[in-house]
């Protein structure tokens, strides 16, 4: 399992140590807000946080943009975390990178229509004012797509489509072609298991 230890030390070449204390403070104070609560795998759900933050590390992005992907969910969760503690321990930036993300994972998608799609894209474009915040949900989708498996069939679906008609092209519009690519790769294997199957043995006996 991924700890907080691997995240500080992807960093360590290009955030300063009062980053990287930062991050372990944020890991810490999500593990506490989090503590109880699973994941549909069975694993705690700080495995979560920690993997999104992993995957903004391995972007190299800012300190704030960590410690947010490490907080992302902690507004939404039971009771939520307090607002005013947040931005005390983590600053302003922090918080409104959380808030932002909270936000618009709150807009829902419920139509495969091309032109759908593309107003949702431009809406959550719009509503980010900040694009880091449309980064951190990005690597949330993709760590959500990475652990479908455990997910009930139903819920592969409706996850799977709205990656492939929302987060994916997002991913692509913003030049983020490699997670583009593993978007669509995820999704089209559960949305189509039985063509994914074959093409995957073809690739394989051909190599």
């Amino acid at each position: 399992m991924l700890v907080i230890d691997n995240i500080v030390h992807l960093v360590a070449d290009y955030i300063p140590e009062e980053g990287r204390r930062r991050i372990r403070e944020a890991y810490e104070f999500a593990s506490q807000v989090h503590e109880g609560r699973k994941r549909d795998s069975g694993e705690a759900y700080i495995s979560h946080p920690l993997e999104v933050a992993h995957i903004l590390a391995s972007m190299r992005l800012d300190a704030n943009t960590i410690v947010a992907g490490l907080l992302h969910s902690v507004l939404k969760e039971q009771p939520p975390a307090d607002e005013k503690e947040v931005a005390r321990r983590f600053g302003e930036d922090v918080l409104n990178l959380v808030k932002g993300t909270t936000k618009i994972t709150n807009v829902r998608y419920a139509s495969r229509e091309a032109h759908q799609a593309g107003n949702v894209r431009k809406l959550l474009l719009a509503m980010a004012a900040d694009v880091r915040v449309i980064l951190i949900r990005l690597a949330d989708r993709l760590h959500d797509m990475q652990t479908l498996e455990h997910s009930p069939r139903e819920r592969q679906l409706e996850v799977a489509r709205e990656t492939m008609d929302l987060y994916a092209p997002l991913a692509g519009r913003l030049g983020i072609d490699w997670m583009k690519r593993e978007l669509e790769d995820l999704g089209f294997r559960y949305l189509y298991p039985e063509e994914y199957a074959e093409i995957s043995s073809q690739i394989e006996s051909s190599m």
